[in-house]
């Protein structure tokens, strides 16, 4: 089984993958088993650049959600009315959207950086106990959990965390209920140390791949295509 978290990836349905769950082998082909609920990406690849922007992509579903100024109300209302908006199925994006609501509301300067920020913040709080539901790989609970938890005046150290961990507790539920006891974690989002120690955690029983030759993000892409093309000929 493969769990590929990334930024951005283009699928096969047409949209924007980047938060997909894998069944199968090189040799004999995967099967998309799961997938993060889609979201809608205002702007595209700007998204990408502007974390608030994304944001309002993931939660323009959502009622009484908050305002995080800069680009948000006018993504808002681009995704509102769909226009120069894309389905996204991105975990690299709802890192972001976590990002901007948990204090990073600027554009980023580098590839992956609001995602670093907010690990680097959750990596402070220590032990918080259970994470924020994330059921079915469903984005709008947990969201939901961390928007509620910052009107609380929570501190946003605690809110990172205790969103990492519901991803971590969403993906082991899932993986779980599949019945594969091999599982590979790849994509740019398992770069992310704080995630990955948390699955390993709770995928315990279960034979727990990572990336160590080749890396984790786009550098590894190369690889996966020639060893697709092998078998593939």
């Amino acid at each position: 089984m493969g769990v590929a978290f990334d930024g951005t990836g283009y699928g096969d349905d047409g949209s924007i993958w980047g938060g997909e769950i894998f069944v199968g082998s090189v040799a004999e082909g995967f099967e998309r088993v799961a997938h993060l609920r889609q979201a809608m990406l205002p702007g595209g690849d700007a998204a990408a650049r502007h974390p608030v922007q994304a944001a309002a992509g993931f939660l323009c579903s959502m009622d009484d959600v908050p305002d995080l100024g800069g680009r948000f109300s006018q993504a808002a209302e681009m995704a509102r009315r769909g226009v120069r908006t894309f389905a996204t199925s991105s975990v690299g994006r709802l890192f972001d959207t976590a990002a901007a609501l948990c204090g990073f509301t600027r554009g980023i300067t580098f590839e992956g950086q609001a995602a670093m920020w907010l690990e680097h913040l959750a990596s402070g709080a220590g032990e918080v106990g259970d994470g924020y539901p994330f059921p079915d790989l469903d984005y709008e609970p947990l969201l939901r959990a961390v928007i509620e938890a910052r009107r609380r005046g929570e501190d946003p150290a605690v809110v990172a965390r205790r969103f990492h961990r519901g991803i971590a507790l969403g993906v082991s539920d899932v993986v779980a209920r599949l019945g594969v006891r091999t599982v590979v974690l790849s994509g740019g989002v398992f770069q992310n140390r704080l995630l990955v120690a948390d699955l390993r955690e709770l995928l315990g029983g279960f034979q727990v791949w990572t990336n160590r030759a080749v890396p984790a993000n786009d550098g590894g892409i190369s690889l996966g295509q020639a060893a697709l093309a092998v078998f593939g000929a």
